[in-house]
């Protein structure tokens, strides 16, 4: 989405907002609009980054260079 698209987007949600002369309601969206807001935070959270998977992959490889293994037997019967 552009930066013009997206602030035609925000007017249009601006306008909406205007228009509303209910106070519940406008209490309604301003909750909504927080519990979204904390939703997605949360869910950035668990994302991981692409430098945190590389970080990953980087320390197993060092671990295996290190000797630090185990085979698929061992890795079985733990689980």
């Amino acid at each position: 989405m552009t930066t013009m698209e997206l602030k035609s987007l925000k007017m249009d949600l601006v306008e909406e907002l205007l228009s509303l002369n209910d106070k519940e309601m406008l209490n309604r969206v301003k909750n909504y609009l927080k519990r979204l807001k904390k939703m997605e935070a949360e869910k950035e959270e668990d994302e991981i980054s692409k430098e945190e998977i590389l970080a990953g992959i980087d320390a197993g490889l060092k671990d295996v260079k290190a000797g630090r293994t185990r085979s698929a037997y061992e890795l079985i019967n733990e689980l």
